[in-house]
């Protein structure tokens, strides 16, 4: 055994020696110290540099990275995606000494060290990777302009009634692209992860549903109680300010769970709000005010509540009766200071397992109120309301009211107030399945004050024949005609 090591090292010496004299391999990649080729078996990345110069290597390179910039990125935001080349995001290489380094494989160290190089390099030869780096300005710039243009709010699905049909707009998922997150994982997949081919990625964002589907609302097709109260046109005032509320009040959607203020919605009562001035109802009064009228539009959406049995968490009835509805069908809206915040109000909540819709107007002397949703009630099922008067007591003659107005020229009188009764009344509900009665219930019981009626007379200069002022003394004034008891009150003189 001592004999083969040291015949085996003594070879191993005579190559060392052979190598170290001169004598040179002639193929491309020897240890030659004066060849400027690189070695047999090196690689950079995917390309062989065997037998080119370090300049040769270094434009090869340079060629292949060329290559690998056309490469692109599609980022996936969502279900929308957006691309762009890695060149646009400034990739370069960085580690552009390893051509010089390649070419000195086997031919620097002493000679076993070029020897062990040249015989590594025969068995497994040697690669080296490239290094990578992007421009940071350009990756936000990208991230910014390209993928957060994706952002958007969630919406909720919309409804609305057009021409007897009814449109629903689908609802819009929300998105909010996290852009440093972003931003991290482009790099990380160029510079870290990277093997040269195109490259796909999620951007990290924010996912946001809207709270309702547009299902919901496909369900709302049926009307599930519907009102009318008649209105006179002609007095401008009141009807302007009846037909806007009545306006803001259609295309009203409520979801299950959620209530309304008719107050709310109908907006400030000021003429800047587009309401008009007409005669109101003040405790017994019946006095100039803006916005009278909306009480006619709380009361009709109220009629059709209860046909659609919509529950009704607030409501209130006049202080005086009305002409337009029965005794206990009325609802009246105050604000008060605050129309947001009312004295009295009229309030919906939808405790149906469907959405409703109010759909509303008023034109030509009728304001009508349907409540559309999913009709779950049995066909034989019906619903019935009942007014009953338990009390009615009408002012009597000597109850009404004189009062002298400077204003009026003598001799002259001018009604400003009807006669009201006091009224005592109740709402019923009477519920029947196939005609038979199966729950009857008193929803309220109303009360209304009596109000006499109310005349102003003139005490000003009086008129003579040709109708200018006088300053005769006003004639004694005749008696004032009552109306019959069984006249029926009016909302405004």
């Amino acid at each position: 055994m001592k004999i083969k090591n040291i015949l085996a090292a003594l070879f191993l010496a005579a190559g060392l020696l052979w190598i170290g004299s001169g004598s040179t391999v002639k193929a491309a990649g020897s240890g030659d110290l004066d060849d400027p080729r690189i070695t047999d078996g090196v690689f950079i990345e995917e390309i062989d540099v065997s037998g080119m110069t370090a300049g040769e290597a270094q434009a090869a390179v340079e060629s292949y990275v060329d290559q690998l910039k056309e490469r692109t990125i599609t980022v996936h935001v969502n279900d929308n995606s957006v691309d762009t080349t890695i060149g646009a995001l400034g990739l370069s290489w960085t580690n552009t000494g390893i051509t010089e380094e390649a070419a000195w494989i086997g031919k620097q160290g002493t000679v076993i060290d070029r020897y062990k190089d040249l015989q590594q390099l025969q068995s497994h030869g040697s690669r080296y990777d490239l290094e990578f780096a992007i421009d940071d300005a350009a990756v936000t710039s990208f991230v910014q302009n390209e993928i957060s243009s994706f952002n958007i709010d969630p919406k909720e699905p919309s409804l609305k009634r057009e021409d007897g049909k009814f449109i629903v707009t689908e609802s819009v998922t929300g998105i909010a692209v996290n852009e440093t997150e972003t931003e991290n994982s482009i790099k990380s997949a160029i510079l870290e992860k990277w093997q040269g081919y195109n490259i796909e990625l999620e951007a990290t964002a924010e996912i946001t549903q809207p709270t309702h589907s547009s299902d919901e609302l496909y369900a709302v097709q049926d009307v599930l109680g519907t009102a009318t109260t008649d209105y006179n046109s002609g007095n401008v005032g009141r009807t302007k300010s009846l037909e806007l509320s009545t306006t803001r009040l259609n295309g009203v959607l409520l979801y299950p769970g959620e209530e309304m203020s008719a107050s709310t919605l109908m907006g400030e009562r000021s003429i800047e709000g587009g309401y008009s001035t007409a005669e109101g109802y003040i405790g017994t009064r019946t006095e100039e005010m803006i916005g009278a009228g909306i009480c006619q539009t709380a009361t009709t959406l109220y009629d059709a509540a209860l046909y659609a049995e919509v529950t009704v968490t607030e409501r209130r009835n006049h202080s005086k009766t009305v002409s337009y509805v029965p005794y206990a069908f009325d609802a009246t809206i105050y604000a008060g200071a605050d129309y947001r915040n009312p004295q009295q109000d009229l309030k919906l909540r939808n405790d149906f397992d469907y959405p409703i819709y109010i759909e509303a107007s008023a034109r030509k002397g009728k304001c009508t109120f349907t409540i559309y949703g999913k009709e779950t009630r049995a066909s034989n099922r019906k619903v019935e309301y009942i007014s009953t008067t338990l009390e009615e007591i009408w002012p009597t003659e000597d109850m009404t009211q004189y009062v002298e107005d400077p204003n009026l020229p003598a001799g002259t009188q001018e009604k400003t107030q009807g006669s009201y009764p006091k009224v005592t009344a109740t709402l019923t509900k009477v519920v029947t399945v196939d005609g038979k009665e199966i729950e009857r219930t008193v929803l309220h019981t109303d009360k209304y004050k009596m109000a006499p009626p109310e005349y102003h007379v003139g005490t000003g200069a009086a008129l003579p024949a040709d109708g200018q002022p006088t300053d005769q003394p006003p004639a004694e004034q005749p008696p004032v005609e009552q109306p019959p008891a069984e006249q029926q009150p009016v909302d405004h003189p």
